[in-house]
């Protein structure tokens, strides 16, 4: 029989108790850079949605109160990213149209395109653009920017009118059985539209 001395007791299975005073001072450096860290993301984070928040608040105030073209200018200038820019753009484009400034409005849509080519209205500017280009009689440039409209932008607003007008030129060039298929595709895939009646009258037209 083994003596009591000679036995060796079991190993405790217990985890070590957890003491909150001897983790903070075993690692109070690590935590307090981490507070200071995170104290610091937080205020930049803050700074940063207070100064996007003052700049777009200023832009739609701006743009609110425009009227000329050199406010809308101003307001695309002032805030190149914003949404209101954007709106300045398109209203600036539509504004220099109505005085006949067609190559100046052109100008203001060509920046919109290339500074929100993701915006919800961005097959309206190419609209835009194919209209002002068709208005000076630069045909083979409008025909450019409507067929962009209707092949990237196949289901928007625009892309029964951009056919439409696709159609008018071709038939204009005397490419007659390329405007009936630009008027077809609009009473086909655009039955619902108030353009189909407008595209059945222009086929009509087309024939003869």
């Amino acid at each position: 029989m083994a003596s009591p001395a000679a036995t060796t007791p079991p190993a405790s299975s217990a985890p070590e108790e957890f003491d909150p005073l001897v983790f903070w001072i075993k690692y109070r450096s690590q935590i307090l850079m981490y507070l200071t860290m995170l104290v610091v993301a937080l205020a930049l984070y803050f700074t940063y949605w207070k100064i996007q928040q003052t700049a777009r608040e200023n832009s739609e105030a701006a743009l609110a109160g425009a009227k000329t073209t050199g406010d809308y200018k101003k307001v695309a200038d002032e805030y190149p990213k914003s949404a209101a820019a954007a709106n300045a753009l398109l209203l600036l484009a539509d504004k220099l149209r109505a005085e006949g400034k067609l190559d100046e409005s052109t100008a203001a849509l060509k920046s919109f395109i290339e500074r929100f080519p993701k915006h919800s209205l961005i097959s309206g500017a190419y609209t835009s653009l194919a209209a002002n280009q068709e208005a000076q009689g630069k045909l083979d440039d409008a025909l450019v920017s409507y067929k962009k409209v209707t092949t990237n932008y196949p289901t928007s607003f625009s892309a029964a009118a951009a056919y439409i007008a696709q159609g008018r030129i071709l038939d204009q060039q005397g490419k007659t059985e390329d405007a009936r298929h630009a008027y077809e595709t609009v009473m086909t895939q655009f039955a619902e539209s108030p353009f189909r009646d407008e595209a059945m009258a222009m086929m009509r037209k087309a024939k003869k």
